[in-house]
């Protein structure tokens, strides 16, 4: 093995260029820049992960037998570029290009996604959410049926607004104005034609 083939057999560089449709990158090395290789990723198998490296991101190419043609990268050393996005040893953090996090601290059992605009989760049968409480800021909007099975209560906001039929069964309580098309079913009379007056309201 020459000299030049010993030398080549580990380099540290950065990402010169990607391309995803290939799923190669070219690293650049001192002055010179790599032809198109692979790179490592978590998983490539029945398991598989897709993370396209970053355009100056730090790496080591490997070359057996010192041909770099034939080389493989590892990328994923921290720079001052790309620092790293903690200093915590109590995290667990995945940090993306336009400022999202997803954060977990294994000391307090804190999940934290973080940055984020939109968040889909699509399952062909269930999700279950099982947590003593759950807590929703902003609006809730059901698009379907909404079916729940341990009550309901609320409070605050400006009323309860329900368009289309509604049906109750069972006891019904009500502790306030009950109004049916402008009038108040708990304070209201009727003509009386037999006194030519009017009856008496609703006893309370």
């Amino acid at each position: 093995m020459t000299q030049r083939q010993i030398e080549n057999l580990i380099k540290i560089g950065t990402v010169a260029e990607v391309d995803p449709n290939k799923n190669r990158i070219r690293m650049k090395h001192g002055g010179l820049t790599t032809d198109w290789l692979q790179y490592f990723v978590p998983a490539a198998g029945g398991v598989s992960v897709w993370r396209l490296p970053s355009v100056g991101e730090m790496g080591v190419v490997f070359s057996p037998s010192g041909e770099t043609e034939n080389g493989f990268v590892m990328v994923g050393i921290a720079s001052d570029s790309f620092p790293s996005p903690s200093s915590s040893p109590n995290e667990t953090v995945i940090k993306f290009p336009d400022g999202a996090k997803i954060k977990y601290d294994h000391q307090s059992g804190a999940l934290k996604a973080e940055g984020i605009k939109t968040a889909d989760v699509e399952a062909s049968v269930q999700v279950t959410i099982d947590t003593p409480m759950t807590a929703v800021k902003g609006q809730l909007h059901v698009h379907g049926l909404l079916t729940y099975s341990g009550g309901m209560s609320g409070s605050g906001g400006s009323g309860t607004t329900i368009e289309g039929s509604f049906n109750h069964i069972g006891e019904f309580n009500n502790e306030g104005k009950v109004v049916s098309n402008g009038v108040q079913l708990d304070d209201h009379d009727h003509p009386d034609l037999t006194s030519g007056g009017n009856t008496g309201k609703p006893n309370k």
